[in-house]
């Protein structure tokens, strides 16, 4: 792999804030918060925790546009003082512990029936406690060696306004849920107008702010209207412009401001018909569910780092266009980033799904374009550690063939029904597009997933256990902590946990023998091929 400039000491920091997003889009897709606002006592004060989440965006929103600089520089001078830290895969396993007792105690407390044994009281504790610990975990993962006190008193201004800014900005967006008795009407007839071009019937009973379709529609309350972004993206610009006024270009800036709450205003009548239709054509769960309490925070967040992006890259706003924008690469890019698009990916296109995933194309898609975009540095590293050796191992094929074993072997005892038939979903689809559906789905699967899943933990992690410059640890060396960590890690981004610890296991053994990642990566794809084979032939679409 091409050497690049590092900037590793953003990686962890990233890394940190990657799996907090991700933990968090796990809690509050799978539980919600709000059944136990009728409930009394404490189990009610649990009820308004969905708030939280909101309130945390926020916040980081506020510190990534007005401290993105100072948090560079500090990081940058805290990295030249590094002290010794306990190994990333011990930080790591007390943060998965932390969240699996965390994630355990959520799953009593925000059930359809919350617990009858114990108090309310005591529930409310052990999970404000669980929380907490998670959250707090997260840090000696995030600071790896940096002495985080001296970090935290030199970004003390920037977390104070930060935290000022997140409250005033959360505030004013409640403040401004107020502007749907007023602007109402114009929403809804605008939602009207689009729905109706896209499905015939609607229904539409403004006096009671219903609208959607015969078979779907919703009641647009004030505090569901989205109409709170205007009031956080009115807060959030106006601190923003205010307090880096000498880079930016006045009188015209200004005028982010008044298209960036047109723009939110925009969305938000899309948002609403993109609700209605989730829940007409997919599924209303997922409509009401993910969707609903998602989609604005999306939006808001998309709009307010957008404008920012537009004062510091176009003439006409910045005072001195591209100065502050960070050129350095990271070293860690091109194994992390596929995955991480793809991810990215699932979870967008996971607002608009129930069970059956329509939109995994284009996951296949961003793989390969990021991919593509890093395709210089894949083929002198693949080249550089070739050394005129054959490219296809039969070793590595013969690996992919015994994990596929282990795999289904453990199926048939995990996997109820394993020869079920082909979704609903698909089966309803016209031929070509369940065509282009199957053969987008074994493309990923063979091709695309192999590639960026062992990037990603055995090419980076794997290797980033073992050493701190990971680019300097060669692919045949061996720890056994760390291929256990990394393949626990691995086997976490499965559904299948013991088959895939085995498959982390024996495809970093892969990787071991000839010293090189494309073995790990031929033996996941042949068992991943086999896999799709059994799936195709035999129809067993409970394995996909």
């Amino acid at each position: 792999m091409v050497q690049r400039t590092r900037r590793s000491r953003y990686l962890l920091p990233l890394g940190a804030l990657g799996i907090l997003a991700a933990e968090y889009l796990a809690i509050t897709l799978r539980f919600d918060a709000e059944p136990l606002l009728d409930q009394p006592g404490a189990w009610n004060g649990l009820g308004w925790a969905g708030l939280l989440g909101p309130a945390v965006i926020a916040f980081g929103t506020a510190l990534w546009i007005l401290g993105g600089t100072e948090l560079r520089a500090a990081f940058a001078r805290a990295g030249s003082t590094v002290s010794d830290a306990p190994p990333l895969a011990a930080r790591l396993g007390l943060h998965a512990l932390c969240f699996a007792a965390f994630y355990a105690v959520t799953t009593l407390v925000f059930a359809q029936q919350p617990p009858t044994w114990g108090s309310p009281e005591l529930w409310t504790l052990l999970w404000l406690i669980g929380g907490a610990a998670t959250v707090l975990s997260l840090v000696p993962v995030a600071a790896g060696g940096l002495r985080v006190l001296p970090v935290l008193r030199e970004l003390a201004v920037p977390l104070g306004v930060a935290t000022l800014l997140a409250v005033v900005a959360w505030g004013a967006g409640l403040a401004s849920v107020y502007l749907w008795r007023d602007m109402s009407d114009v929403t809804l007839h605008a939602v009207a107008s689009a729905l109706g071009i896209l499905v015939s019937p609607i229904y539409f009973e403004p006096a009671t702010a219903e609208i959607g379709t015969p078979d779907f529609w919703v009641e647009v309350a004030p505090v569901c209207s989205g109409y709170e972004g205007i009031g956080l993206i009115l807060v959030f610009l106006s601190a923003y412009l205010a307090v880096f006024h000498k880079r930016l270009r006045f009188p015209q800036v200004l005028l982010l401001i008044p298209a960036a709450i047109v723009l939110i205003w925009l969305l938000n009548v899309l948002r609403i018909v993109a609700l209605i239709l989730v829940g007409h054509f997919l599924s209303p769960e997922v409509a009401i569910g993910g969707f609903h309490s998602k989609a604005g925070w999306l939006v808001f967040c998309g709009v307010a780092l957008g404008a920012v992006w537009l004062t510091q890259k176009v003439p006409w706003f910045a005072a001195d266009p591209g100065s502050t924008s960070d050129k350095v690469t990271n070293p860690s890019a091109p194994f992390l980033l596929p995955l991480l698009a793809v991810v990215a990916t699932a979870l967008v296109t996971g607002l608009f799904i129930d069970t059956f995933d329509y939109f995994y194309p284009l996951r296949v898609v961003i793989a390969l374009l990021v991919l593509a975009w890093y395709r210089d540095d894949y083929l002198a590293g693949f080249r550089a550690h070739l050394h005129g050796r054959p490219a296809l191992s039969w070793h590595a094929v013969g690996i992919g063939v015994a994990v596929y074993v282990v795999w289904i072997a453990v199926s048939a005892f995990t996997v109820p029904g394993l020869a079920m038939d082909a979704p609903d979903a698909l089966q309803s689809l016209t031929a070509p597009l369940a065509i282009a559906w199957i053969v987008a789905r074994a493309l990923g699967s063979i091709v695309t997933v192999p590639i960026i899943e062992e990037l990603a933990f055995r090419g980076f992690l794997l290797r980033r256990l073992i050493g701190r410059d990971f680019n300097k640890v060669p692919y045949g060396q061996w720890s056994w902590l760390a291929v256990l960590i990394s393949s626990l890690a691995f086997a976490a981004a499965h559904q299948q946990w013991i088959g895939g610890l085995v498959a982390g296991i024996l495809y970093a053994y892969a990787q071991k023998r000839r010293g090189l990642l494309s073995d790990a990566i031929i033996a996941h794809a042949v068992t991943n091929a086999l896999i799709a084979l059994q799936v195709l032939v035999l129809g067993h679409w409970a394995l996909w």
